[in-house]
């Protein structure tokens, strides 16, 4: 069990960022002369002598095999599998082995020493002392020689693009960062039934009424109660929790608890009301979405039902103790994901279901404005300036952001998993088997893994990832989706878009992702502030939520937020404002 639920954390985890990342065009590749890097941080001896010669990756499987590690690009489930049949494609048409390392625990000292893996993923707001230390390889030339900028970059804009990054992101001359893949920007294929916000046990859900609330955690508050008092032990007499406090570091706490409320979390500390489009402080605000739940936490844990133990518990065991029933609710989707998962594997009715609120926004894209296409930021893919393949690697990301390489890691291998039928691209019945039951040819195929980030585009007409085409998804729907289709007379997906015709969730589109890049990098003197903030809030907003009373929970409260205020919060709130704000007039 506990191996299981630890490949059902890391594949929900890889598929929740994967989402959506796209490219677009074909995957042509040429060889060109020239300096394979430009002069800072360059390893080209190093890369000869073992073996980087740049070729073009057309079948052969002549030259010499490496190996290169790899963080946070798949699940860390990979290396149980080495003969998957997608990690042997890779393997004969590249001659990369892929070593997948987890660096969570260490991220910091490995940033600091530069002893990172040959391609890892960090914010793009971490990037720039890792520039400044050399630590990365600047990607330009790299990019030209292999033609990849067509996946990364919209077509229409690829210098355009380019240069912002280089001006607003990388503060250089240079690209240091690959962003997951470009594609035209739209709701996500699914059926949605885990999303950022809230996700409550959907049995429990139906038997207190199946309640519309609104965006009030008041609302919130009343509904997680009710569920619980409908049975408050389990089946095995384990005691039922409303929900576990959200251990994590405070950019995850700013996307626990922002959207649910109607607010887009723009960094840890600053959201915006997607409503009347005005700024949120998340961390000197009483009011803001990250304190109101923290007071609703508090009050749970005044009526026993905030589980203390997860103060100390890491995501495997909340997302057990969801599988076994203990919680009715989360508003992180990668812990209630892992338990639908699981039990729709073993084939247990029930699951988590996102239940949209009235007046709250989502993390989707509903419409993207033509001023933001290509100019969002995230997470970034970087190479390591002491990697001895940076050819081989570029190489090999050029065809995995291509729409055939998105295929095949997707959907797996033609003839294996999925065949043309009357010349559409058609899943093979052990496939859909598979991708349902997560049995062993879902591993051995390759297509159990989420990769986080991967082509996009279409190389047929047909979706990269056939297991997000409807005819799939309604086929092979879960118990849970079937039974939210029939109450609702629609998928959640269905709703969620009509709730937002109708003007009852507000989007994020408006928002000038330019302007969000300008104001992502802090100056020196306040990211060392925040580091120091950041520390402090997350020790003491859990210390809030143990408070003994209602007015001890407010002096702690108010005393914190005096003490961040001291130490330099309204000078960091300000710049970003004042940033975002003064970017945003040059855009509009």
């Amino acid at each position: 069990m506990r191996k299981s639920l630890k490949k059902l954390c890391a594949i929900a985890l890889a598929s929740t960022m994967a989402v959506g990342m796209a490219a677009c065009g074909n995957d042509s590749q040429e060889e060109s002369s020239g300096n394979e890097q430009q002069s800072s941080g360059t390893p080209s001896d190093e890369s000869s002598a073992a073996g980087d010669d740049g070729g073009s990756a057309s079948g052969e499987t002549d030259r010499e095999p490496i190996t290169i590690t790899v963080s946070t690009i798949l699940p860390q489930n990979w290396n149980d599998y080495p003969d998957n049949s997608v990690a042997k494609y890779i393997r004969e048409k590249f001659g990369i082995t892929i070593e997948v390392i987890d660096i969570s625990e260490r991220k910091e000292a490995l940033m600091a020493s530069g002893d990172l893996p040959d391609i890892f993923i960090i914010e793009s707001n971490e990037v720039l002392p890792l520039i400044e230390s050399g630590f990365i390889l600047p990607l330009d030339d790299l990019l030209a020689k292999y033609d990849a900028e067509q996946y990364f970059y919209p077509p229409n804009k690829i210098e355009e693009v380019m240069d912002f990054q280089r001006r607003e992101i990388f503060k250089s001359d240079h690209i240091y960062g690959l962003t997951g893949g470009y594609s035209e920007a739209g709701p996500d294929a699914s059926l949605l039934t885990q999303q950022w916000g809230l996700n409550v046990d959907w049995e429990r859900y139906g038997q207190v009424g199946y309640p519309e609330l609104e965006a009030d955690v008041d609302q919130v508050y009343q509904l997680l109660v009710d569920m619980v008092n409908v049975k408050p032990t389990t089946d095995d007499g384990l005691p039922v929790y409303a929900i576990a406090y959200p251990t994590i570091e405070m950019r995850g706490q700013s996307l626990y608890h922002t959207y649910s409320l109607g607010y887009f979390p723009l960094t840890s500390y600053m959201a915006i009301d997607c409503k009347t489009k005005e700024m949120s402080m998340l961390y000197t605000d009483p009011e803001s979405a990250n304190w109101q739940y923290n007071h609703m936490y508090w009050k749970l844990n005044q009526a026993g039902l905030l589980d203390q133990d997860s103060f100390l518990q890491d995501f495997d065991t909340d997302s057990l103790k969801a599988v076994n029933g203990q919680y009715v609710a989360t508003l992180y989707h990668d812990i209630t994901g892992n338990a639908t998962a699981m039990k729709a594997s073993q084939g247990i009715p029930g699951g988590f279901q996102f239940i949209p609120l009235k007046g709250c926004t989502t993390d989707m894209t509903f419409k993207e404005a033509e001023y933001n296409q290509g100019m969002g930021i995230g997470n970034l893919r970087c190479i390591s300036s002491k990697t001895k393949y940076p050819d081989r690697i570029m190489e090999f990301l050029a065809w995995l952001f291509s729409p055939e390489g998105g295929r095949l890691v997707k959907s797996g291998l033609e003839g294996e998993t999925w065949n043309y039928v009357d010349g559409v691209p058609t899943l093979t019945e052990e496939a859909c088997t598979a991708y349902v039951e997560m049995n062993d040819f879902y591993y051995d195929s390759g297509i159990g893994f989420g990769w986080n980030g991967s082509g996009g585009g279409s190389p047929d007409g047909y979706r990269c990832n056939l297991f997000d085409e409807q005819s799939f998804l309604l086929k092979y729907a879960t118990a849970l989706e079937k039974d939210v289709y029939e109450h609702y007379g629609m998928s959640m997906m269905d709703k969620v878009m009509k709730m937002h015709e109708n003007g009852e969730i507000y989007d994020h589109d408006f928002i000038y992702a330019a302007a969000q890049a300008a104001a992502n990098t802090l100056p020196a003197d306040l990211q060392v502030i925040l580091n120091e903030v950041e520390v402090i809030m997350n020790e003491e907003m859990a210390a809030c939520v143990l408070a003994k009373d209602e007015e001890t929970y407010f002096k702690m409260r108010d005393d914190l937020i005096a003490r961040i205020k001291e130490m330099g919060m309204d000078k960091i709130n300000e710049w970003y404002i004042n940033t975002y704000n003064e970017a945003a007039k040059n855009i509009q």
